[in-house]
């Protein structure tokens, strides 16, 4: 019987070293990137901050920013495009069930909506990241020839693949609204949320402003990029059962409340005018997106 406790307290205290040093590393890391955000912030002008050029009229700036990572054109046609895919289906189900069922289609279109995005914006990310080692190696060979560093940056543009010449291209953009190549990749860093544009505008900040071999570094870091994608590629597909277990175990619960509400709406609403029910329906509730957030913590940590 001792033995036994002995043995469940060893486990215990080893599950808690585990997780401390975990802790602990993912601590330093963003203890990293703050400091490079911090660094990248104090050198920037915030009078040209301010003035952001993708910002675009009568939307907010989360929005834009996903929307452009997504490669999703901002104009009237995607409007009307979005208001059809999650209006149309509410309609549907206001004629058939009513303002309940109505809103139950609502949840599962926009539930859908938002998964086209993510699934966009990751797409283009991995994509991404896999052009940029080549992107890096073409701004290393114009440099050398005796290219100032802006000058490389836009000549390598020209052959780069798609989409990254599209995302590189809106810090074209910007250096013509007034922006500095640094400036342009930092804030594209943020609306594609690549800690690599980071590295890369840490980088030409340090050419623009001390000068030095800047070829040099972004050699090194396009062999660093080229390195950590294929580890990256390895682990992903040894994780890739449990990230899509923890997909599925994330949006089954409110894909089938917002088909139960659409098809049936009755089913629920003898819990809802209920007063023990309605605790339970907000526990339920409470309970799905602690779990939501604790899966996604432990999948983004893979």
């Amino acid at each position: 019987m001792n033995f036994g406790l002995i043995s469940i307290a060893l486990i215990f205290i080893s599950l808690a070293i585990l997780l401390l040093g975990k802790g602990t590393a993912d601590e330093s890391r963003r203890r990293s990137e703050v400091r490079l955000d911090t660094a990248l912030t104090n050198s920037l002008d915030p009078l040209r901050v301010q003035k952001d050029p993708l910002k675009r009229k009568f939307m907010p700036q989360w929005m834009t920013d996903n929307l452009i990572s997504a490669g999703l054109p901002i104009n009237r046609e995607l409007g009307l495009k979005l208001s059809a895919a999650i209006l149309l289906p509410a309609v549907g189900a206001l004629a058939y069930k009513g303002a309940v069922s109505a809103l139950g289609a609502i949840v599962l279109a926009l539930m859908a909506v938002v998964l086209y995005v993510f699934y966009k914006q990751r797409k283009r990310r991995q994509l991404m990241l896999s052009q940029l080692p080549n992107f890096l190696d073409g701004v290393v060979r114009v440099s050398a020839v005796g290219y100032s560093l802006t000058v490389s940056f836009n000549t390598a543009l020209e052959n780069a693949e798609q989409p990254l010449r599209d995302a590189l291209g809106l810090a074209v953009q910007m250096q013509y609204a007034g922006l500095e190549l640094d400036e342009a990749m930092y804030r594209l860093a943020k609306v594609f949320g690549l800690t690599e544009f980071k590295l890369i505008a840490s980088v030409v900040a340090l050419a623009l402003n001390y000068g030095g071999k800047s070829d040099i570094l972004l050699g090194r870091l396009a062999q660093y990029l080229r390195d950590r994608e294929q580890h990256h590629q390895e682990l992903l597909a040894m994780s890739s059962e449990a990230r899509m277990s923890a997909v599925f175990m994330c949006l089954l619960t409110p894909a089938l409340a917002g088909f139960i509400i659409m098809i049936n709406p009755d089913y629920l609403s003898t819990m809802w005018y209920d007063h023990t029910g309605r605790i339970l329906l907000f526990v339920a509730a409470g309970l799905q997106v602690a779990g939501a957030a604790l899966i996604y913590k432990m999948v983004r940590s893979i």
